[in-house]
């Protein structure tokens, strides 16, 4: 988007397949379509064909099924729920540390272990279950091959609709994919309601708790309804597994990318938890546990989450619906058509960043001119009544692994091999992430 920016301005149009979509690239944009929910809604457009996947997924809903699904998810995803797991996030740290970080060792496989830490992560805290993600994981390869058809959904929306009906109906790894999944999610739902039968009266404590105790055959958007449907839990749980799966590795692949190409941030990480007497050991002895105290407490590794956050293309678009006629920087939109608010672009402008290049990984930003930066200046979750609800989980997960690594002497050595680039997915991840690990020396 940056070249079209550059070549037509901070808005112009172009067509999706056939769809007629306007591109907003400045935060003032942002402001106003994240802000005015009478007008914008979430846009099909976002992830096209993607019901014929997952129809009854959070991120597809509007209107009241949207309202029904959010009472039940929001809750669970709250900061003051997701804080209570710090300690099951630093145990699946150790568990991906212990078990893939060989030291002294060229890394060509960090991305898939990025994928099984936040696997994990999501397994234990939404589900109450080991997902035991491991290289040759069934369950794993499943969402992979789910994912990978979800990617072709998103990048080819000019396909018939028919036509992608036939490709998944005869598509023998899809299907193995959904039974596998389908499996899965019914053993979590069992196993949640053997639980709720022995223990009743108790309030739910993770998602799938929620998703179980709200179980409602009888709804009806038509009314004053509550609940969700088994058809609409399955889907659920596939989403939110997915999002899991997928955004927040991307940013961990994108950290490390960066602080490979940048050691004296990794060392003044590293000073910072000295500082504070959090700097292991190597037999991981004679340190505090890390507690949200001590986390919140690490303001430079607060800037280098930001900064990841900031800078890594992640979701570089994401959109809305024009509910009625309006118009924005006298651009006029109509009714029923979808607007791209250009989230990486925004992230990266000149006009709202000052320190040092935009484009630079530059943690300390944070702490010089761009310490109160503009609100809507830095988007990664998108904003208004629809950002992702996750962000919470999202935030913690990715600054506590961070924080981890370095906690434990980790460091990220640049390799000839080491080029980035783009791999294009749902989200983005580094093409080339080729990183030598060294645990330091005490």
């Amino acid at each position: 988007m940056f070249d079209y920016q550059r070549r037509f301005g901070d808005k112009f149009q172009f067509w999706f397949g056939s769809h007629r979509c306007l591109v907003f690239c400045q935060m003032e944009h942002a402001q106003t379509i994240f802000s005015d929910r009478d007008t914008f809604e979430r846009a099909p457009l976002a992830l096209p064909n993607f019901d014929l996947l997952c129809p009854n997924g959070l991120m597809l809903l509007t209107g009241a099924k949207w309202k029904r699904h959010i009472r039940v998810l929001l809750p669970m995803l709250k900061r003051a729920k997701i804080i209570s797991h710090l300690e099951t996030i630093v145990e699946c740290a150790d568990r991906i540390i212990d078990q893939n970080l060989h030291p002294s060792q060229v890394h060509r496989d960090l991305i898939t272990c990025c994928q099984s830490f936040t696997m994990n992560v999501i397994g234990f805290i939404g589900f109450d279950h080991d997902f035991d993600i491991h290289v040759n994981s069934p369950i794993k390869e499943a969402f992979q091959d789910f994912l990978f058809n979800a990617t072709l959904l998103m990048m080819t929306p000019w396909v018939p609709r028919w036509l992608w009906k036939i490709y998944l109906k005869f598509n023998w790894k899809y299907q193995r994919a959904y039974r596998l999944i389908h499996e899965l999610t019914e053993k979590l739902v069992e196993e949640e309601q053997n639980k709720q039968i022995d223990i009743e009266n108790e309030r739910p404590k993770n998602l799938i708790a929620s998703l179980v105790s709200s179980l409602n055959e009888q709804v009806n958007d038509e009314h004053a309804s509550s609940g969700i449907t088994r058809a609409e839990m399955f889907d659920e749980v596939l989403m939110m597994i997915l999002a899991g799966y997928e955004t927040t590795s991307a940013a961990l692949s994108w950290f490390i990318f960066f602080a490979s190409k940048n050691p004296q941030v990794q060392q003044r990480m590293k000073d910072e938890l000295r500082e504070h007497h959090l700097l292991m050991t190597n037999d991981l002895t004679g340190v505090l546990p890390l507690t949200l105290d001590n986390l919140s407490s690490l303001t430079y590794c607060e800037c280098v989450t930001k900064e990841v956050l900031r800078l890594a293309p992640v979701a570089g678009l994401t959109t809305r619906i024009a509910t009625r006629d309006t118009m924005i920087d006298n651009a006029k939109i109509h009714r029923g058509q979808t607007v791209f608010i250009a989230i990486h672009n925004i992230n990266t402008d000149t006009r709202y960043w000052h320190h040092a290049d935009p484009q630079q990984f530059a943690p300390e930003r944070f702490l010089a001119e761009d310490q109160n930066y503009p609100q809507f200046a830095m988007i990664p979750f998108g904003g208004g009544h629809r950002a992702c609800i996750g962000q919470e989980l999202a935030w913690l997960e990715l600054k506590t692994i961070i924080v981890r690594m370095m906690q434990r002497g980790i460091t990220f050595e640049d390799t000839p091999e080491n080029t980035g680039d783009y791999d294009e997915r749902i989200t983005c991840f580094p093409k080339n992430l080729v990183v030598r690990v060294r645990f330091d020396e005490s």
